[in-house]
């Protein structure tokens, strides 16, 4: 079962100084392993294998709210990003569940309504990361381009323009970058990285 657990910690003055916890809370709401936890702006957000993502409502008060409904995928889930949670403040969640990215519009978070849905990867998508990637136009002035970043267990780091995934039409089972890309060339729709992107890129994967 996949148990989520709040501990309140307080520190021993000592020479050195310990820690010690107390457990307030168990959550038992999925069924198996929980892969990822975020949470921001008195929201829980978790992805589980057993294929869901919940979104919890930590506010004081919220427990006499109705929960909002599990948002269901085929497979196990390994990775999410609400964009509410970002400097984007944008009321859309990407899900890695296999080797699909699925887009959804979480404004009505009773009912969450799937705009996008595409294959990725070749394998497992494993991390799912804002990216602003900065440009410089012949004009001198620097532009700052929201993109999306996935890492996935088929060894690649890929890359996504998010005006792009929020403003297609969804289509069957769109295809990603061939599997012979390797993890250090990332591109898309013929724009290619630089060797300070890349390092860039990197150091943002690092974070995880």
């Amino acid at each position: 079962m996949g148990i989520i657990k709040f501990w309140l910690l307080t520190k021993d003055v000592g020479s050195p100084p310990s820690w010690h916890g107390t457990l307030q809370e168990e959550l038992t709401h999925h069924r198996t392993r929980i892969n990822e936890i975020l949470y921001g702006s008195d929201l829980l957000w978790t992805a589980s294998a057993d294929g869901t993502v919940q979104v919890l409502d930590r506010a004081p008060m919220s427990s006499l709210q109705k929960p909002s409904p599990p948002i269901e995928h085929p497979v196990p889930v390994r990775a999410i990003l609400p964009l509410s949670l970002t400097e984007l403040g944008e009321p859309y969640l990407l899900t890695g569940a296999g080797d699909i990215m699925r887009v959804y519009d979480v404004s009505t978070s009773d009912e969450p309504e799937l705009i996008r849905e595409m294959d990725a990867h070749w394998h497992d998508i494993t991390a799912i990361r804002l990216w602003k990637r900065a440009t410089i136009g012949v004009d001198g002035m620097t532009r700052i381009e929201p993109w999306i970043v996935t890492t996935s267990l088929d060894g690649t780091i890929r890359k996504w323009r998010l005006s792009e995934l929020l403003s297609s039409p969804p289509t069957h089972k769109e295809q990603g970058l061939p599997a012979s890309v390797p993890t250090t060339c990332v591109q898309k729709a013929g724009v290619e990285m630089t060797e300070d992107e890349e390092r860039e890129l990197a150091e943002l994967m690092d974070l995880n």
